[in-house]
């Protein structure tokens, strides 16, 4: 009897997983595909992962699973941004930049101490991923890009005691401990978490800016020069950056009555 014919070897297709890796939960679910930009971006800014495994790559623009809600954006009061600034501890003046100035991750982290006058900022630079680009995030390559902002006194006093702790020789205004220019990654983990984690609030940098303008749209400060100072036209700042604080009924019900 001639013997028995071995079964083939099971092969899976190229650029496949076997069906025994495909269980693994190193591979997606091929029903369940993940949303490659946004939550590759979010796990980055939560510190899930250090790199996003999904740059670069292209997809459809019409692609449902590529679509992804907006987080929601959260109003803080300054009671609760300053409390959080404090949990920082010696990077409390830092914090506050954002809280009390409104500035966006990148702009605080090239700020230089020539860039403090005791009583603004002058905010000219961004920072990313160790590159520094001339102008903001909305004037790039602009002949006259950046803007200036006013510092609070409690900040400003904070400030030029960060000036004097850094010493003469410290271009930058908040340097690492090493004395080098912060990357975001290592901002998240070395100082915004352990912040988040000792105030228990959870509180994303872009909120506080968020809340910044919100705040001060409502005390009643002109549009246009709040729109200055946050670095946008007018009707961007309205429509993305201001927010319901829900404290209008009473004026409403004394408006109608």
């Amino acid at each position: 009897m001639a013997a028995a014919r071995a079964a083939p070897a099971s092969h899976p297709r190229p650029g496949r997983p076997h069906a025994e890796d495909r269980r693994s939960s190193h591979h997606w679910s091929c029903r369940h595909p993940p949303r490659p930009l946004g939550n590759g971006r979010d796990a980055i800014t939560d510190e899930v992962c250090d790199l996003n495994p999904f740059k670069g790559i292209r997809i459809r623009a019409n692609d449902p699973r590529a679509k992804k809600k907006p987080r929601p954006i959260r109003v803080f009061s300054f009671e609760e941004l300053h409390r959080f600034a404090k949990a920082a501890g010696r990077y409390e003046a830092m914090v506050r930049v954002f809280t009390d100035c409104g500035l966006r991750l990148g702009e605080v982290l090239r700020l230089g101490r020539e860039d403090f006058d005791g009583e603004t900022l002058q905010v000219r630079r961004t920072a990313h991923e160790g590159q520094v680009l001339e102008g903001t995030k909305t004037d790039h390559g602009e002949p006259d890009a950046g803007r200036v902002v006013p510092v609070p006194a409690t900040l400003a006093w904070m400030l030029e005691a960060q000036v004097n702790l850094n010493g003469p020789d410290c271009q930058l205004l908040f340097p690492t401990p090493r004395g080098r220019l912060w990357r975001p990654r290592t901002f998240y983990r070395d100082l915004w978490k352990p912040a988040q984690e000792a105030s228990g609030l959870d509180i994303r940098p872009h909120e506080c800016r968020h809340s910044y303008v919100t705040h001060l749209r409502a005390v009643g400060i002109n549009d246009a020069d709040l729109a200055k100072v946050a670095g946008h036209r007018i009707a961007t700042m309205l429509a993305r950056y201001t927010h319901p604080l829900g404290d209008s009924f009473v004026s409403i019900r004394r408006a109608i009555s």
